[in-house]
């Protein structure tokens, strides 16, 4: 528990947080998981509400730190009245519903205040990976023989080939795990909730070289829940950094709830 919540201290999020959620804000991370962002923000004087749905998950901050407020509950269906939150945290959550992030969106919006702030990261169909797609990559590589049985002898199809999704998908065959959005589908998706985006950036690039550009962990290694980069690594890292969403696993959007409904559409601001 103690190298999850370290994680608080390299990820990035952190500096958004304090930025857009200045303490004391009354804020929620929708989905905590394993609660670290709960237990950093509530340690430096944020009143934070973490909500998550997996029961056995819950016991277990609660054990670890029952000095925390963990609600067991569904972040698209959360048990919180309408404009409670300061702020809403939601990090990797809004990708894993097969019908689309459209509810867990209006989740947010329902519970956040009006004005408030929330920051929203889904993963990203950045260049490199559509790339690959273009390619059949992963067809044709790590899942060379769940395409050889497809194509030989009508097997389970690609995910790529199914009309029940509607987005790209991961993984390639198999059960549904999560929806890799565009920057356009997903910055879409954020304005029909009724969202203002104030900044939308890419983020966790180390993540994404680790994912999709390290055979063999030739540049980035993952040991105690941290990246390690060697010095090849750093010097691919920041050079595919300079390029907005070339390779960055998730990307983040930072949004407002207007406060009032004329309010809803301003101009999107894109990190370079």
């Amino acid at each position: 528990m103690l190298e999850l919540l370290a994680t608080c201290e390299t990820d990035g999020l952190f500096p958004l947080i304090e930025k857009y959620m200045p303490k004391p804000a009354k804020v929620l991370e929708s989905g905590c998981g394993a609660g670290r962002y709960v237990k950093y923000l509530h340690d430096r004087g944020w009143d934070v509400t973490g909500l998550e749905l997996d029961k056995g998950t819950v016991d277990m901050v609660r054990k670890h730190w029952p000095e925390l407020n963990i609600v067991l509950g569904d972040a698209a269906d959360s048990p919180f009245k309408a404009n409670t939150f300061d702020g809403i945290i939601s990090l990797g959550v809004i990708e894993h519903w097969t019908e689309g992030p459209e509810t867990p969106l209006a989740e947010i919006y329902r519970t956040l205040k009006p004005g408030g702030t929330a920051l929203i990261n889904a993963p990203v169909l950045n260049t490199v990976r559509k790339l690959k797609k273009t390619l059949w990559w992963n067809e044709l590589t790590t899942d060379r023989s769940a395409t050889k049985a497809w194509l030989r002898n009508g097997g389970n199809s690609p995910n790529r080939r199914k009309k029940e999704y509607k987005y790209w998908t991961y993984p390639t065959y198999g059960e549904f795990f999560e929806y890799r959005f565009t920057t356009k589908e997903f910055a879409n998706a954020i304005k029909k909730a009724g969202f203002e985006i104030i900044e939308h950036r890419p983020i966790y690039e180390v993540d994404g070289l680790y994912h999709e550009l390290n055979p063999k962990q030739m540049f980035v290694k993952y040991e105690k829940k941290q990246f390690i980069l060697n010095t090849p690594g750093k010097v691919l890292n920041k050079t595919l950094s300079l390029v907005p969403f070339m390779h960055s696993h998730h990307q983040m959007a930072i949004v407002r709830k207007p406060k009032t409904k004329s309010s809803a559409a301003k101009r999107t601001k894109r990190h370079v």
